[in-house]
């Protein structure tokens, strides 16, 4: 036992070590929840970075980057092995990665999104919001539909796949020569689509323009929720509870000089008593201005009177339900109990991003009066923050993880390869997928587009981004490539669920249940290959 503790630690270095499964299991759930902080900070600071420069580049370039780097260190750090043989197992964990994370989003997720958030069939059109009781359940009756730029990125998705088959094509020939210049051309390959694809996120900004309408929605749905808090708090009742009485309850308590009109000072007030300030003692005046331009109706003396609050309120309240759909993420709003409210460091970002588009429409409007220069800079500070702790915690704990890997393999016999393919999509990706379903949940052409064009957008970093990694460990390392069954599974899930998404708009429920049940089956093609037809 003593011998075992000692190689360990010379091994894993000063990170905690196991060599028992029960302790590498341990091991892999707290590295995978530091990845999961990890792949979180990085998307929080992406988006505020998203709030004061431009949508373009942003969006277009970072965020896509950014939020493929968690896969991409795992499969830098799988590849550093300080042997070529070891490097050549260990790298079984990188392609695991890369071959989990494409084919779980592109089959659980994706049939996931379709069931949460199926509407009515008309005329094999979803109809936005309309799920009758009597079609619930309907396998060809319900379905959601897409727009054409959705489809279009499931073509880009799929000839992102080119490189897969360069690397693949000695095998496919029997050639016992031209591997590495094989694995060279498909690096290069990849590393074009990248550049490809993240120009045409410039040059068609449509994505990060649907996210931040998506932001506006979770912002407001924030602000009702801590309105909620703090009259149940109070013993005022749920919102909305009775008429506008409980409502009015809040203007009166926040209305210190009984005018019935909200001013600046008592916005100022109100937003400190909700707790929704920017992490600061007292609200910007811009934060202030926000307030006013969303309910100050006239539009004549910047203050908020009682019936333009209640008419506000109920605007943000009928917005929030479209864009729910079936209202039920609203249960909390007619509830006794006030629930726990763990997002507020999303509703950060979200708070910014409506800053953004609020900024946006006073550009349009001809409106030139500058912001305060502290507000910029805090955005751009709080977003290398997090940008920064994001990267430094998934460049700590990348190699830990695939430590981790190889000794659950070790102690439990399952090769690392399965265990990279289940367990770490779920670390890096849980988040996103999380947020995917929710977004689908929307009912409405727009919410599951956007879900899905981010789910052929990640497929298509990791088979540019990721790939290019992987082939550059590869090739520099001089890695035997032995991966036929993996590249196998990858072009199987893409070449299925994109040609489904290439091919129409429209998806009946039905299809929700195939999308799933390729993720099992995905995952035995891999054991039959490999084990039965000895692709290895």
């Amino acid at each position: 036992m003593a011998t075992a503790s000692h190689e360990c630690v010379e091994h894993y270095g000063v990170m905690p070590c196991s060599t028992s499964l029960g302790g590498n299991v341990a091991l892999l759930v707290i590295y995978g929840y530091m990845l999961l902080t990890a792949a979180q900070l990085l998307s929080a600071g992406s988006e505020l970075l998203l709030t004061v420069l431009s949508p373009g580049i942003i969006g277009g370039l970072v965020l896509p980057i950014l939020g493929a780097l968690p896969d991409a260190l795992l499969i830098l750090v799988s590849g550093l092995g300080a042997s070529q043989a070891e490097a050549q197992t260990e790298v079984l964990v990188g392609m695991g990665l890369l071959a989990g994370s494409s084919v779980m989003v592109l089959t659980a997720l994706w049939g996931s999104c379709l069931i949460f958030g199926r509407c009515d069939l008309v005329n094999s059109v979803a109809k936005d919001r309309q799920l009758t009781p009597a079609n619930r359940f309907s396998l060809f009756g319900t379905g959601v539909t897409t727009d054409l730029e959705t489809k279009w990125l499931s073509w880009i998705m799929m000839a992102t796949l080119l490189p897969y088959m360069v690397a693949q094509l000695p095998q496919l020939l029997g050639l016992t020569t031209g591997g590495s210049l094989a694995v060279a051309t498909a690096g290069v390959i990849s590393v074009v689509g990248l550049i490809v694809y993240c120009t045409y996120q410039l040059v068609a900004p449509w994505i990060q323009e649907r996210r931040i309408s998506w932001a506006k929605h979770k912002y407001r749905l924030h602000i009702l929720h801590k309105l909620h808090y703090f009259m149940h708090s109070n013993n005022w009742g749920p919102l909305f509870g009775e008429g506008d009485t409980n409502l009015e309850r809040v203007f009166d308590y926040f209305d210190t000089d009984k005018d019935e009109m909200l001013t600046r000072e008592e916005l100022k007030g109100l937003i400190v008593g909700l707790g929704i300030q920017n992490q600061r003692k007292v609200p910007s005046e811009h934060e202030v201005g926000l307030w006013i331009k969303e309910f100050d109706i006239d539009k004549k003396d910047g203050r908020i009177t009682k019936n333009e609050f209640y008419k506000g309120m109920r605007t943000w309240m009928t917005s929030v339900k479209r864009t729910n759909g079936s209202g039920t993420s609203l249960d909390f709003i007619s509830s006794d109990v006030a629930p726990p409210n763990p997002f507020d460091a999303e509703a950060q970002t979200d708070r910014y991003l409506l800053s953004t588009l609020q900024e946006d429409e006073d550009d349009e409007d001809g409106d030139k009066e500058s912001k305060p220069l502290p507000t910029r800079t805090q955005i751009i500070t709080r977003a290398v923050l997090y940008l920064i702790a994001g990267a430094a915690i998934a460049a700590i704990f990348s190699d830990p993880l695939v430590d981790a890997i190889g000794g659950f393999s070790k102690a439990s016999g399952i090769p690392p390869f399965f265990i990279a393919f289940i367990a770490t999509p779920l670390a890096t990706n849980s988040s996103e997928a999380i947020s995917s379903i929710l977004f689908a949940r929307g009912k409405r052409k727009r919410n599951i587009s956007m879900t899905y064009s981010q789910i052929y957008g990640a497929v298509t970093m990791n088979n540019t981004l990721c790939l290019s990694i992987f082939l550059a460990i590869v090739h520099f390392r001089g890695l035997l490539w032995d991966f036929s069954a993996e590249i196998t599974v990858i072009l199987f899930s893409t070449l299925v669920m994109g040609g489904v998404a290439a091919a129409r708009t429209t998806f009946p429920l039905w299809m929700a249940f195939i999308g799933i049940a390729l993720y099992p089956i995905s995952i035995g093609l891999v054991a039959f290959l490999d084990y039965v037809c000895g692709w290895h």
